[in-house]
């Protein structure tokens, strides 16, 4: 190697060594400039040994918790399932007590509306045992679909199966804005053969409840969720109303029941004791429990009505009597007591007052006379007693503003005033 080679050598090894002590001095102001540009995201371009540790379970070690389930409500009413009390223990000797329970019996049918009908009318009967609440309703029932649930033939047939029924409620149509199919023909409801055949199917329902002799209520449908479908159940209210006047059916509406102000549907609205509730469910079609009181309040006016002379009241036995006769007990709870009259009977305020048929005159009085006076004392006189006794009106005063004569009378004249500087009148000397 030459003399001149061996300086290139020696030259280059110094710059190395000149270039590897200067990258220590770079190197904070190299990691200085990228601290400040991840400022905002200091775990994104940090050495891996620096970032958050995150921690995964395994899915085969992880605690399985039963996931909540979201409540929902029930289209049906809530029946009291709850096992009867066992009966207590009765001595052998003694004799068996008369059975006791409902004398009246009111039938419902219908789709599920009329389940909830049901329940309020047992809701509202609690009071009268002798009334019982027959539930023969079907769940998505109605008039447009018979392949599902026949009522024309299911009447006759559920009458038939009743041994006992004093009166018989039908609601339906919350089902029925479908399409009516005959053969392969389907027509929908907005036709107006839809409405036709429908209405003959409410004469055919209406005329199997009449052939039992009893009331009949046909109760129509409420409002529900959406303009079209509250539009198609007034139809059916109407459609009702005019096959039930031609029949003689009751009709009872319940419309303006579930309404706002608006006229429009309402999920809210006051109970039957004015309260403001939740009657409808989230649905906007069945009933909440406050809802289905409310919805028996419209005919339990008329049937309480209609039970007056009806209801035979139920008299369980209560033992025997010293000689061995059975005794009945009075029942326990009120019977149904017939409205009170719009007005009372009529008196008179002047003149001789007549008393009412049935009310005997009071005797005459024999002791002496009181402070009034009997009969043969002095009659009260005076403008007190012309007001206050005989109910006369007072002498006008004329010139006053009650004065309503015609003409009028001229007020009399004041006295003159004395003329002045004239000596006052004596007055008389007092005793």
């Amino acid at each position: 190697m030459t003399v001149a080679g061996l300086q290139r050598l020696v030259l280059w090894a110094c710059l190395a060594l000149a270039a590897g002590s200067a990258l220590p001095a770079l190197a904070p102001e190299a990691h200085a400039q990228s601290s400040y540009v991840d400022d905002r995201y200091p775990h994104l371009f940090a050495p891996r040994d620096q970032r958050p540790r995150i921690i995964t379970v395994p899915q085969g070690s992880r605690p399985s918790a039963p996931r909540a389930a979201r409540p929902s409500e029930s289209v049906r009413p809530p029946r009291d399932q709850a096992a009867a009390p066992p009966a207590a223990a009765t001595d052998p000797a003694a004799p068996a007590a008369a059975p006791s329970g409902p004398t009246t019996f009111v039938l419902v049918m219908g789709d599920n509306l009329a389940e909830w009908l049901a329940y309020g009318l047992e809701e509202a009967f609690e009071d009268v045992p002798e009334l019982g609440v027959v539930d023969k309703t079907r769940l998505s029932s109605g008039l447009t679909r018979p392949e599902f649930h026949d009522w024309v033939r299911a009447v006759p047939e559920t009458l038939a199966g009743q041994e006992k029924v004093d009166f018989i409620v039908m609601m339906l149509g919350s089902n029925d804005r479908q399409s009516i199919r005959i053969e392969r023909d389907s027509i929908d409801p907005d036709n107006e053969r839809w409405r036709g055949l429908y209405a003959e199917r409410v004469d055919q329902v209406m005329q199997a409840m009449k052939a039992r002799g009893v009331p009949v209520y046909w109760v129509g449908v409420p409002p529900l969720r959406g303009q079209r479908t509250s539009a198609h159940m007034q139809l059916l209210n109407a459609i009702y109303k005019e096959r039930a006047e031609k029949n003689g059916v009751n009709f009872v509406d319940v419309w303006n029941g579930f309404i706002d102000e608006h006229g429009a549907y309402t999920q809210f609205g006051p109970d039957f004791a004015g309260q403001i509730r939740r009657l409808r469910t989230a649905d906007g079609v069945h009933f909440t429990v406050a809802g289905a009181r409310k919805l028996a309040l419209f005919l339990e006016q008329d049937l309480r009505r209609d039970l007056l002379g009806r209801i035979t009241p139920a008299l369980p036995s209560g033992g025997t009597d010293p000689a061995g006769q059975p005794q009945a007990a009075l029942p326990d709870a009120p019977l149904p007591v017939a409205p009170r009259p719009a007005a009372g009977p009529v008196l008179t305020l002047h003149g001789t007052p007549t008393l009412p048929a049935g009310v005997a005159a009071a005797p005459a009085a024999s002791e002496p006379a009181q402070l009034a006076g009997a009969a043969g004392a002095r009659p009260p006189a005076g403008i007190a007693a012309s007001v206050l006794v005989r109910g006369e009106a007072p002498p006008a005063v004329a010139g006053r503003i009650d004065d309503f004569r015609w003409p009028r009378t001229p007020a009399p004249a004041a006295p003159a005033a004395a003329p002045a500087g004239a000596p006052p009148a004596p007055q008389a000397p007092r005793p």
